[in-house]
């Protein structure tokens, strides 16, 4: 028999027919006039190449062939209603998920913790993957569940059409080693023309940062470059260095990576942090529960009630 040429339609009929054995009392479960039930058992008929329904006194009898598909029949109606027509359900407490992200080194230190505050679910684990071509190329193919990136990426024309929502956010500050020999507090342009600054890769000319930098006239001399935004705080030890880093993670190293933080006196932009999606994600039931984890509100609220 071929697939394609089967109406699924007439399989429920048939599952009907087969469990009343009265094209009467079927028609009336399938809100179907009794002749529409009998041209549909007719079809049935000549699709299947079999009586399926025979008479026997006043009722009718199930062929052999009939008998065989009452179960596989119904156990197939089932699946198909369970797993394509029932709009799918998530609860982390008892399902299984592997949700992959991809984020930079900044996201990933600060997201990760939101993430897996608490008591994680068992059965759900977190990949995250680092932001680079590869990441990018799968996240197109949708390989990705999640992507969150800083603000500058989301330029791309290849985003215009995903759902994007903020969920970091902080400022840039100044960073040194507490012994430096610059020993202000304020981080100036001459200051920062006069010291090597300890740039982080991402930090060119292309991103906010360095746009904001070029438009003050800000002009500063690379001595070294990371790529892990992470090492940072600690490069700076015994160093004439200087670098940007996020507020709250530099206050957070301040004590433990030996750290003297310059408040800037000229303009930076925030630093913003995106999560950003397909649109076709929106209605996945562990999409959305994976979204309300990276949420900020949720997560002031979650740090108020317990200082509460």
């Amino acid at each position: 028999m071929d697939l394609r040429r089967v109406d699924l339609n007439l399989l429920v009929v048939l599952d009907v027919l087969l469990s009343e054995r009265n094209v009467t009392r079927a028609a009336r479960r399938l809100n179907m006039s009794q002749p529409a039930t009998s041209t549909a058992l007719a079809r049935l008929r000549k699709q299947f190449d079999d009586p399926l329904l025979v008479k026997s006194g006043r009722t009718l009898r199930l062929t052999a062939r009939a008998q065989a598909i009452v179960e596989p029949l119904r156990e197939v109606l089932r699946t198909l209603e369970r797993s394509v027509l029932t709009a799918p359900g998530f609860d982390p407490a008892t399902d299984s998920r592997t949700f992959t992200i991809m984020t930079g080194d900044y996201a990933e230190i600060t997201l990760l913790r939101l993430l897996v505050r608490g008591s994680t679910p068992a059965d759900i684990r977190f990949d995250l993957l680092p932001l680079n071509g590869a990441g990018l190329d799968a996240f197109r193919r949708f390989e990705i569940d999640l992507a969150v990136l800083p603000e500058y990426v989301l330029e791309s024309p290849e985003f215009e059409n995903c759902r994007k929502r903020v969920v970091l956010s902080d400022r840039f500050v100044g960073a040194v080693w507490s012994g430096h020999p610059y020993t202000g507090t304020k981080l100036t342009r001459e200051v920062l023309g006069r010291y090597p600054l300890l740039s982080y890769a991402p930090y060119s000319e292309d991103t906010n940062l360095g746009r904001a930098l070029l438009r003050a006239g800000v002009v500063a001399r690379v001595g070294a470059t990371s790529g892990n935004l992470a090492v940072l705080p600690y490069a700076l030890e015994n160093t004439r260095l200087i670098t940007f880093l996020p507020e709250r993670m530099a206050r957070h190293l301040a004590e433990a990576a030996s750290l003297r933080i310059l408040e800037p006196t000229f303009p930076l932009p925030p630093l913003r942090e995106f999560a950003v999606w397909h649109a076709e994600r929106d209605a996945d039931p562990a999409h959305t529960w994976l979204r309300a984890q990276l949420d900020p509100v949720v997560e002031r609220r979650r740090v108020a009630a317990q200082a509460g």
